[in-house]
């Protein structure tokens, strides 16, 4: 499969993740996204819904994966809103896929963000918002980017991107997908290309036990879509991996924090967690 269709399939399940949620009644949503269905074809969501009520969702520990991308969700959501209100100048979002967070919270409409991705991928974006958030506003900036050939900085600085500006990178469902070798670079890029004081967000999952059976939900939901798990960081690592690359103040939310914070009593993938971290 090439890249840009991959891209697109993995922007669409998770998609379709949050699509699912929102046929919950409101008050017992995790998150909520007004616009997820507008990427998924609503047989699908019938379909996923159908799966999970049969139980089989949780034998194959998808169930758990799905309430942990709703939790990621709403964890850096209120994280970005508390970020702008504390006077972040601009956002990043690297990834992005069919996030749209940029189009649905206000406090983001007073800031520049950079929304970076494959060309594929963002014109499958735009062709489903059409009608929807017409104009697209004026703050949003496509930034087109083959990971694998572009100059990450360079398409940032000719989209606008302010290196002296505190900076928020929002790094999504991203890392689990990449080497080690990988990883190092986007971080060094964050680390010497942003203003002191930037923060970046990103959700990994333990290696040990991206390692174990307990993972094969995990493998099987993402060679669905088309992509192949990598990378993972052990939990009890993350916090000097991050301040060896000129992080400091690394704040884990791990899979116990997210239960008790989000999820009642529905069940969640062992071994994810969500890392924060500010530049020096």
């Amino acid at each position: 499969m090439k890249a840009g269709r991959r891209q697109v399939s993995t922007a669409r399940g998770v998609a379709l993740v949050r699509a699912i949620e929102m046929t919950r009644p409101p008050g017992t949503r995790v998150s909520s996204d007004p616009y997820a269905h507008r990427f998924v074809n609503p047989l699908s969501v019938q379909g996923m819904r159908l799966v999970g009520a049969l139980g089989i969702n949780r034998l194959t520990g998808i169930e758990g994966l799905m309430n942990f991308a709703l939790a990621r969700e709403r964890y850096i959501e209120e994280l970005m809103v508390r970020e702008l209100r504390a006077g972040i100048e601009q956002i990043v979002v690297l990834g992005a896929g069919f996030d749209t967070r940029a189009y649905r919270l206000p406090d983001a409409a007073i800031v520049p963000v950079f929304e970076v991705d494959h060309p594929a991928t963002q014109a499958a974006k735009r062709e489903a918002l059409h009608g929807v958030v017409d104009p697209l506003p004026a703050n949003v900036h496509f930034v087109g980017v083959d990971f694998d050939r572009d100059d990450l900085g360079a398409r940032l600085r000719g989209a606008g991107y302010r290196e002296t500006a505190r900076t928020l990178f929002v790094w999504q469902g991203v890392i689990v997908y990449l080497t080690r070798e990988g990883a190092d670079r986007t971080l060094a890029f964050i680390a010497s290309h942003s203003a002191p004081g930037s923060l970046v967000v990103f959700d990994s999952m333990d290696s040990a036990v991206l390692a174990s059976a307990s993972a094969t939900g995990l493998h099987f939901f993402t060679t669905a879509m088309g992509e192949k798990v990598t990378f993972g960081i052990a939990l009890d690592e993350i916090v000097p991996y991050l301040e060896a690359r000129g992080f400091a103040d690394v704040e884990v939310f791990d899979h116990e924090a997210m239960q008790r914070a989000y999820l009642a009593r529905r069940s969640i993938a062992p071994g994810v967690y969500i890392a924060s971290a500010r530049v020096h």
